[in-house]
């Protein structure tokens, strides 16, 4: 049995039934009560000190220390809460106010938090994303001494920063996704509410990011630009299967050489890779095939043939820091970072603008519309679950990826015609 009596009525509901009480009520209200620390509080209907506490359903209680002297009303709840922590009850006065806690520790204990659920990538990506964050707001700062005010001067000052990736102005919706992390962030301290909760508003952006889809004449040029020039072979292989497949970027330079399976016309995205977090089986077409035999011939070549080993090994002397600690140049047990710097090369030769190398899956989603592939069908190449209800007829899905690969082929027949012939005279 416990010592202490917790009452959870509220005390300005007491009756004041009894004349005693009531007359001892009245003097103490006539006369001024000394101020309390912090924690501890009068009751107008009661002559002993008060303090409250949460439950882990976050039910409040009030609990009197049945004393006046604020020395001992102290006491009393130290003790109160000691007791409740020995039996294991989640006492939230007990628990760190992460309120008070610097803006980084608490953002290092949302993201730590957050990797339970999300893929480390996506989790390294954010916190790249929030060094911004913490640059501007102070690191050091407490998360609950960020206000409205503070938020709006990041919005102006983010918006007239050039990114030093696309070199342009940073665009609203890279404003917005920033802040959507110190939103999390804060709340995660429970301290999104109040205005913030009510005024903050994200910067208006575009709603449509619908992706270009490149002409036939355009992929044959980026073909005839890259041939002679070595450096950029790679990056032209990798586009030949993404235009060939619908794969994205990173599932592409992810895959390892147990994942290609040329001779049955097809590769596998495990979930570990893809975005959606579900394993497909994309078929190839012939452009996709060429570009995955080069990309497989140069990966022996450079060591990877071992069935784990990477499609696109990583270059150890790009990296000052494995480069001192490692002895060769290739690591084929880690993807390569990017090949992002000799696309833009590759594209700003060919002269086609702003053209990204994402906008070659929506150029073999638009050609597989174009040639009359049923939308079920493209959303399974691809990787898309918005209708995956559709999807659970086999039979017409398998039936479907083989007509992928003949109509959409033959869509590229004269891009594979010009890059196999240019392949054979650089031969």
């Amino acid at each position: 049995m416990s010592p202490y009596k917790i009452s959870t009525e509220n005390p300005f509901d007491r009756p004041a039934a009894n004349l005693r009480c009531v007359a001892t009520f009245v003097a103490l209200s006539e006369s001024k009560r000394p101020k309390l620390p912090r924690g501890i509080h009068w009751v107008s209907h009661s002559p002993n000190i008060w303090f409250s506490w949460r439950d882990a359903d976050r039910k409040q209680h009030h609990v009197c220390t049945k004393s006046a002297d604020p020395l001992e009303a102290l006491v009393f709840k130290i003790r109160f809460l000691r007791d409740l922590k020995r039996k294991g009850e989640d006492a939230e006065w007990l628990m760190p106010a992460l309120g008070r806690s610097p803006l980084k520790e608490v953002a290092k204990q949302y993201f730590a938090w957050k990797a339970a659920n999300i893929s480390p990538a996506t989790v390294q990506r954010e916190q790249r994303m929030f060094k911004k964050v913490l640059q501007f707001f102070n690191e050091s700062r407490p998360v609950r001494c960020i206000g409205l005010l503070d938020i709006r001067q990041y919005q102006q000052w983010r918006r007239r920063q050039i990114s030093p990736t696309m070199k342009q102005p940073v665009t609203a919706r890279t404003v917005n996704y920033e802040m959507q992390l110190l939103r999390c962030v804060v709340d995660y301290a429970d301290c999104w509410n109040g205005t913030l909760a009510d005024r903050y508003k994200p910067l208006r952006q575009e709603k449509s990011r619908i992706g270009r889809a490149a002409s036939t004449d355009e992929l044959i040029r980026l073909v005839t630009t890259a041939s002679g020039h070595d450096s950029w072979m790679v990056v032209l292989w990798c586009a030949a299967v993404a235009a060939g497949t619908g794969c994205r970027g990173c599932e592409i330079r992810k895959l390892q050489s147990k994942d290609i399976h040329i001779e049955n016309g097809r590769i596998t995205v495990s979930r570990e890779i893809a975005k959606n977090r579900s394993t497909r089986e994309p078929r190839l077409t012939a452009l996709a095939e060429w570009g995955l035999r080069h990309l497989l011939s140069r990966a022996e070549g450079l060591g990877a043939t071992e069935p784990h080993h990477y499609l696109l090994p990583f270059e150890v002397a790009k990296s000052r820091h494995l480069a001192k600690a490692r002895q060769g140049r290739w690591d084929v047990n880690r993807p390569m970072k990017t090949w992002m710097k000799s696309w833009r090369k590759l594209v700003q030769a060919a002269g086609i603008g702003h053209f990204r190398f994402h906008d070659l899956r929506h150029t073999f989603r638009t050609q597989g519309a174009e040639a009359g592939v049923p939308l079920e069908i493209m959303m399974a190449q691809i990787g898309h679950i918005d209708r995956e209800s559709s999807l659970e007829y086999v039979h017409i899905q398998q039936r479907g990826f083989d007509q992928i690969k003949r109509l959409i082929g033959r869509k590229q027949a004269a891009v594979l015609a010009v890059a196999q012939r240019r392949s054979t005279h650089a031969e």
